[in-house]
């Protein structure tokens, strides 16, 4: 399937250049999914909700994109759930009875340590992972790799030289990893107050720093406090520079940039960047599924990428 093309003068270019995202891992059968591969380690390193990421309402459970983009738009009368059966006990001569709902805080969303679990074991899995015909054909020795992947799949199945590999969001073994929504792009949702407290309305609408600012319980007040500030973390730095540094250290010039495996649903700015440092390359997209082909279509639309090409995986040989 072609997409619709803008035509532009044809230079001649010298080197490929590849963006790989968490399909390429799935399509060798790693255990990289959001659910249940990541979700059934991340309940390992929650002590308080059953699974603090069930609340996250993802459009896709198995996307990781949808996880990502819905991590900076946190619904907190959904998070609230956390601090349920928590209220402060004011009867008791325990403090703990009152600050147990700021502790709930701490025990839940525990994002760093998980998604270094999970990325631990998915590069351990390489041992299994035998070549693709359909991949050994795609992939250039020569050519330069974008990875969104912190799996070394690349480097440890395909041979490509770790020098020709940047893993923009970190990799396995060097304590970077990166997850989350871009930032400075942190809009939760508007906060509903149920004024009569019967579950049935009216509702005040609220930012929730305006909501939490009028609860005069300290307790109260503190953990909602600590938990916004708790879901602020769950960034992730827009690392173009890494990119720019990459692409000059080793003199790339650009004839055409294949992506395989990413959603194309995030991390636009590195898009953006590329289409604007190399105006003249071919774009082959390689998609799964309606809702990809869909969010790259958008993408073709709406940063003008010139002679551009949709291909289903399965058309792959």
């Amino acid at each position: 399937m072609q997409s619709r093309i803008y035509q532009k003068e044809e230079i001649k270019m010298t080197s490929k250049l590849y963006v790989i995202g968490n399909g390429f891992d799935l399509a060798h059968k790693i255990p990289s999914t959001f659910n249940p591969d990541f979700k059934n380690i991340a309940l390992k390193y929650e002590s308080g909700y059953q699974c603090f990421w069930d609340l996250y309402q993802t459009e896709n459970e198995d996307i990781w994109s949808d996880f990502e983009n819905l991590l900076g738009r946190p619904d907190f009368n959904v998070l609230e759930d956390i601090f349920e059966g928590y209220a402060p006990d004011y009867s008791s001569d325990r403090e703990s009875d009152r600050d147990d709902i700021i502790n709930q805080v701490s025990i839940n969303g525990n994002l760093k340590e998980a998604v270094s679990e999970f990325a631990s074991k998915a590069d351990a899995y390489l041992e299994n992972v035998n070549r693709m015909e359909s991949f050994e054909k795609l992939l250039d020795a020569s050519g330069y790799y974008i990875s969104f992947n912190y799996t070394h799949t690349l480097e440890n199945v395909y041979n490509i030289p770790k020098k020709q590999v940047l893993h923009i969001h970190g990799e396995v073994g060097k304590n970077n990893l990166e997850l989350g929504f871009p930032e400075g792009d942190f809009k939760p949702e508007k906060y509903k107050y149920d004024v009569r407290q019967k579950g049935k309305g009216p509702y005040a609408i609220f930012d929730i720093d305006d909501y939490v600012n009028q609860i005069e319980d300290y307790y109260i007040a503190t953990a909602y406090r600590e938990l916004i500030k708790k879901c602020k973390t769950f960034s992730k730095p827009i690392n173009v520079d890494l990119l720019i540094d990459f692409l000059d250290k080793n003199h790339v010039e650009v004839e055409t940039i294949i992506v395989y495996g990413h959603s194309c649903a995030i991390d636009f700015d590195y898009f953006i960047f590329l289409n604007k440092k190399f105006p003249n390359a071919n774009w082959d997209f390689y998609v799964r599924g309606e809702k990809q082909e869909r969010d790259v279509q958008k993408l073709i639309d709406k940063e003008r990428i010139m002679n551009s090409y949709i291909y289903p995986v399965e058309t792959m040989k």
